[in-house]
C-alpha cells in the first residue's frame, strides 16, 4: 500500500472516530441572526433600523433607538423537510419531515435619556437562538459497493490488538471483516467490490446555538447611534445515524445483514463581541456599519458505535459489539464578519415603514480549528493541520445579502422579506434561498408580531468514503425548513 494511501486512511479514522472535521467547522460558523418574529419577518434584514432586541445580533447600535423600556418573549415552530436518494439510485427518493417547539428570543432594553448630547444610552440583555440543527433524513437505495470495504481499509496493517475501539474492531469482533491469512489485510464476504448492495441510512440531528448577549448603545444628538454587545453563545448537536445492509433477494453467498450505529453528543460555549454605527444622513435616510469578532470556541465530543452483524456459516449467525464511550475536547475560532447596511424611513399621512438591505460579508478560510488545545500528540497535530489545509482548499468567501420592509398603518403592520446567502464551500455555485413574512399589532404598552420563513437548502453527503471513489455512496439532500414564530412584548 502506498504511504499516501496509509495516509488518507489515517486521517479517516480519526475523522470519523473523534468526529472532528472540516463539517464541524463549517456547522458552527454557519449563523441565523433571528430571535424575534419582527426581524424574521424583514428576513433578518435590519441593520440600519433600530427599535428591536434582534438587533443586537446585527449592529448593536439599533439599540439606541428604544424611547421606552421593553420586554420580549418569543416562541417558536420549526419544520423541516427532507428528500434524500444515493446519486447512482435516483429512483429510490425518501422523504422525511418532523417538527418542534423551542424558544427564539428573550429580551429585556432599560431605555433612558441621559441629557445633553446624549439623546438615549441604553443597555440591553437576553438570548437569541441564532442556529436551528434539526434534521431528519432517510436514504435507501441499491448501489455498487459496500461499507465492510470501508471498515476493511481502516483495518488494514494492523494486528487486531491495534484496531481502533470505534470503527475496524466492531467490524472484526462481529466479523464483518476477518484475516484469512493472518497477513493484516482484511477480507469481507463481499468477493466482488462492484456488487450491488441494498443499503439504508437514517439520520437524526438535532441542537443548536443559543447565545446570551449583553450590549449597549447610545443616540449622539440625534444623529449617530454607536454600539457594542459581548455574547457568549451555548452550542448543542446530537446526532444518530443508524446504517444497515440487507440481501433480500439472497444474491450474496453468506452475507445476510449489517447494522453499524454512530451516536454523537457535542456540548460548546465560546466568546464574541460585537461593535456598530448607524448614521442618519437625512431625517430618512440611515447608514450603518458593523463588526462582528470570530467566536472562540471550546467543544467536547462525546461519541459511541454499535455494529451488528449476521452470516450463514452452515447456519445463521448474528453477532453484535457496542463500543465504549469516547470523549474529546478541541476548539474552533469562527470567521470574522463585517455588516454594510442602508435603510430609508418613510411616512405618509398614517402611513408610515421602511426598506432595509443588508449587506454582510465574511471569509470562512478565517476559520480554524485546533485538536491540540487538550491534546499534544503528533497525531493530533497531523490532524489538526489536515482539517486546517482543508479549511482552505475547500472554504471561500461569502457576500450575503438580506432585503427586508415593513408597512405600517395605524397599529397594524405588515412585512416581507428575502434573502441570498452563500455556501460555504468555494466550489458551490448557489445561493440558499429564505423568503419571510410578518404581521404585527401595536399598542401603548403591548405588541404581538408573527413572523413566518420558509428556506430552501441543498447538500450532498457521503455515508462512508473509501479510496476507490467509484464506490463511494454520494447522496443527495435537499431539505425544506419552515420556521414559525411570535413575539409578544411590553413596554414600561
Amino acid at each position: 500500500m502506498r504511504n499516501s494511501n496509509i495516509i488518507i486512511i489515517l486521517l479517516l479514522i480519526i475523522s470519523n472516530v473523534q468526529a472532528q472535521n472540516i463539517s464541524d467547522v463549517v456547522r458552527w460558523s454557519t449563523l441565523d441572526q433571528i430571535g424575534t418574529a419582527r426581524t424574521l419577518g424583514v428576513g433578518s434584514a435590519f441593520g440600519a433600523m433600530g427599535g428591536d432586541f434582534s438587533v443586537i445580533n446585527i449592529n448593536p447600535a439599533g439599540i439606541a433607538d428604544f424611547r421606552i423600556s421593553e420586554v420580549t418573549l418569543t416562541p417558536s415552530l420549526r419544520g423541516n423537510k427532507s428528500k434524500a436518494y444515493f446519486d447512482k439510485d435516483a429512483a429510490n427518493i425518501e422523504n422525511r419531515k418532523g417538527t418542534k417547539l423551542g424558544l427564539d428570543n428573550i429580551g429585556f432594553v432599560i431605555a433612558r435619556n441621559p441629557g445633553s448630547n446624549w439623546t438615549s444610552s441604553n443597555i440591553a440583555i437576553g438570548f437569541s437562538r441564532i442556529a436551528d440543527l434539526q434534521k431528519n433524513v432517510q436514504l435507501s437505495g441499491k448501489i455498487k459497493g459496500s461499507i465492510t470495504n470501508y471498515f476493511a481499509e481502516q483495518a488494514n496493517e494492523k494486528t487486531p490488538d491495534e484496531l481502533d475501539e470505534f470503527i475496524a474492531f466492531p467490524a472484526y469482533n462481529t466479523g464483518a471483516i476477518y484475516d484469512f491469512n493472518e497477513d493484516n489485510y482484511y477480507e469481507t464476504d463481499f468477493a466482488d467490490p462492484n456488487q450491488e448492495v441494498f443499503r439504508t441510512q437514517e439520520i437524526i440531528q438535532q441542537g443548536g446555538i443559543n447565545e446570551l448577549t449583553i450590549g449597549w448603545a447610545g443616540e449622539y444628538k440625534n444623529k449617530m447611534n454607536l454600539g457594542i454587545s459581548i455574547g457568549v453563545p451555548f452550542s448543542s448537536f446530537e446526532e444518530l445515524k443508524t446504517y444497515s445492509e440487507s440481501d433480500p433477494d439472497d444474491e450474496i453467498a453468506a452475507f445476510r445483514n449489517l447494522e453499524y450505529i454512530e451516536r454523537l453528543n457535542t456540548s460548546g460555549v465560546g466568546f464574541n463581541f460585537k461593535a456598530g454605527f448607524t448614521y442618519k444622513i437625512l431625517n430618512s435616510i440611515r447608514l450603518g456599519g458593523a463588526f462582528h469578532s470570530p467566536t472562540w470556541y471550546r467543544f467536547t465530543d462525546d461519541y459511541s458505535t454499535s455494529m451488528l452483524y449476521s452470516f450463514e456459516d452452515g447456519s445463521i449467525q448474528t453477532y453484535d459489539y457496542d463500543s465504549p464511550d469516547g470523549t474529546f475536547e478541541y476548539k474552533i475560532s469562527t470567521p470574522w464578519r463585517t455588516i454594510g447596511s442602508l435603510g430609508t424611513t418613510y411616512r405618509i399621512g398614517e402611513i408610515k415603514g421602511f426598506v432595509n438591505a443588508d449587506f454582510e460579508y465574511l471569509d470562512y478560510t478565517n476559520a480554524s480549528y485546533n485538536g491540540t488545545a487538550f491534546d499534544s500528540s503528533q497525531e493530533e497535530q497531523q490532524w489538526t493541520n489536515e482539517v486546517n489545509g482543508e479549511v482552505q482548499r475547500r472554504l471561500g468567501t461569502a457576500t450575503n445579502i438580506r432585503l427586508g420592509t415593513e408597512f405600517g398603518y395605524k397599529n397594524l403592520r405588515l412585512r416581507a422579506g428575502y434573502s441570498w446567502e452563500r455556501t460555504a464551500f468555494n466550489a458551490d455555485d448557489f445561493f440558499n434561498n429564505k423568503t419571510s413574512f410578518g404581521i404585527g399589532f401595536r399598542e401603548d404598552n403591548f405588541f404581538i408580531d408573527l413572523g413566518i420563513r420558509l428556506a430552501e437548502y441543498a447538500e450532498g453527503y457521503n455515508p462512508y468514503v473509501v479510496l476507490d471513489s467509484e464506490l463511494d455512496p454520494l447522496a443527495n439532500i435537499n431539505t425544506s425548513k419552515t420556521r414559525a414564530a411570535l413575539t409578544l412584548g411590553f413596554k414600561f
